[in-house]
């Protein structure tokens, strides 16, 4: 009997030694999942764009809201606390809107929103500034000869900002123009047109420790039909060190760059795998030199960017597609890894996470939501941040229910 008690004792012990270990562990890897609904008839459809911190700490999610048929477009900003918890939303006037590529923090306080309007298969650039409470102080939308497009902006400190942009030029051919502008007074300090005789269109744009810069786009063909990546390395005043084209999947829908404090490019493209159908992302790494060092495929999660986190961690963020009850379903995801490319974390969102978990109590919905991360900021104390859309299905049994993409952000908390 004493045998049996003593053993009894050292298994409880175990269980407990084990309990307190996954205790401690969800307590550094927390995800908190969150959602907004967008409380408009008229435009019932919202994807995060962008994350921005103010100094006070809040969060500002720029969203792009849209009509049942995805026709009008305007810029939502959504104002929360660091908890997540909604303060605030505007919707800002825009005509034409076509997309939304940036958004930075003034001296003022202010934000400002950049963006592209289309009208008549023209696009041009659209920017807006607005108070911390959302009220419009300025809205422009850029007058261009040529067809024109923004494409990221990047602060460089707290007066400069970097933008990138794509122009139709007098070749008939888009290529990729840079320019840098003082934040403080709105005025342009010098703008530099990369000349190509291929059709490129920018994506991403970085500023590297010494203010070097990288500019990651697409090189199309003639016929505008396919794309391949390039990447461009500039000095601090805009003038080419180096181009590299890079081969990867032919497919592939989404691409994002980032660097770590060695210099070292790390550079993603998600894609469907045509022989499967499902999704994987493709990572590469390159020296400040542009050469390639290693390559990883990470299965399971089509990536829409990759942001350095520590010195030696990273996170891409996107989605994964599952096939449940015969239907396709896109699940939030992310993971975390090393700079050796060696898993850490991951995180997809499932029936356990809101609003799914709700739904399932309260039995209104006949299908799981659908959701996507778009974006991510890591936050001033540690926690990363990524926001974009979750697709609200219809409700059981409740005629013309609200089909709809809301707002979603997942605030993540873990000692990388």
């Amino acid at each position: 009997m004493k045998l049996y008690i003593d053993r009894k004792k050292n298994c409880l012990a175990i269980i407990a030694l084990l309990i307190f270990i996954n205790i401690s562990h969800l307590a550094i890897s927390q995800t908190s999942v969150f959602y907004y609904d967008n409380q408009s008839k008229a435009y019932p459809n919202n994807q995060i764009v962008r994350i921005l911190e103010a100094s006070n700490k809040d969060l500002y999610l720029l969203g792009k809201i849209s009509d049942s048929k995805y026709q009008v477009n305007k810029p939502s900003l959504i104002r929360l606390d660091k908890k997540g918890n909604f303060l605030k939303r505007k919707i800002l006037p825009a005509k034409y809107l076509n997309n939304l590529n940036g958004m930075i923090l003034l001296p003022s306080q202010d934000i400002k929103i950049f963006g592209s309007c289309k009208n008549n298969d023209k696009y041009y650039p659209y920017e807006s500034t607005v108070t911390p409470d959302g009220t419009v102080r300025t809205k422009e939308a850029g007058f261009s000869v040529f067809s024109t497009w923004l494409n990221d902006v990047r602060s460089i400190d707290e007066e400069h900002a970097l933008v990138v942009e794509t122009k139709k030029v007098k070749t008939g051919k888009f290529n990729i123009s840079v320019y840098k502008i003082n934040t403080k007074n709105n005025e342009q300090e010098w703008f530099k047109k990369i000349s190509s005789e291929d059709n490129e269109e920018a994506d991403k744009i970085l500023v590297l420790r010494n203010n070097n810069i990288v500019i990651l786009g697409k090189k199309y063909t003639d016929d505008l039909t396919s794309y391949v990546p390039i990447i461009y390395k500039l000095t601090p005043e805009g003038r080419q060190i180096w181009k590299k084209g890079i081969d990867v999947p032919r497919n592939f829908y989404s691409q994002s760059i980032c660097v770590n404090r060695r210099g070292v490019l790390y550079y993603i493209c998600g894609y469907t795998k045509e022989t499967t159908g499902l999704c994987e992302t493709r990572i590469i790494t390159l020296s400040s030199e542009n050469k390639e060092l290693r390559h990883k495929t990470f299965r399971n999660i089509s990536a829409n960017g990759i942001l350095s986190i520590t010195n030696s961690s990273f996170i891409i963020y996107g989605s994964n597609v599952l096939v449940k009850n015969n239907r396709v379903v896109t699940k939030a995801k992310y993971i975390v890894f090393d700079d050796e490319l060696n898993v850490l974390s991951q995180k997809q969102l499932g029936q356990k996470d809101v609003p799914d978990s709700e739904f399932s109590k309260k039995k209104f919905y006949i299908s799981p939501t659908n959701s996507d991360l778009i974006t991510a900021l890591k936050l001033s104390d540690g926690r990363i941040a990524c926001a974009g859309k979750i697709y609200m299905p219809n409700m059981r049994n409740i005629k013309n229910s609200p089909k709809r993409n809301n707002a979603l952000l997942l605030l993540i908390k873990k000692n990388w």
